[in-house]
């Protein structure tokens, strides 16, 4: 785990979230979303389902969930769902990567 990551009750249980994982700064750099520009589109309230979506599953993939439990979770408690408990996490995740996780 990096210095960004965060064990975050959610779905039901605790999980860990890590933006900061090699593999998935490489995703986002390469395949969105932005660190940079998620963060203005949450600050601003113009994120997406699929910004909220993509933030929560590259974090767990980054907390070492595996890729079939990630999908499980985003069906059961993401896809489809209210989006506000979602965005808690989702920003929650985001600002880890940017101030840490303390």
């Amino acid at each position: 785990m990096t210095e960004t990551y965060r064990e975050i009750t959610w779905a039901g249980g605790t999980h860990k979230f890590d933006l900061g994982h090699p593999w998935v700064r490489r995703v986002m750099s390469y395949r969105g979303p932005a660190p940079a520009a998620a963060l203005a589109r949450f600050e601003a309230g113009n994120y997406t389902p699929e910004d909220v979506e993509r933030l929560i599953e590259l974090g767990l993939i980054g907390g070492g969930v595996a890729e079939r439990e990630v999908e499980a979770l985003l069906d059961q408690y993401v896809r489809h769902k209210p989006l506000a408990p979602n965005v808690i996490i989702a920003s929650t995740v985001l600002a880890a990567l940017f101030v840490g996780a303390a």
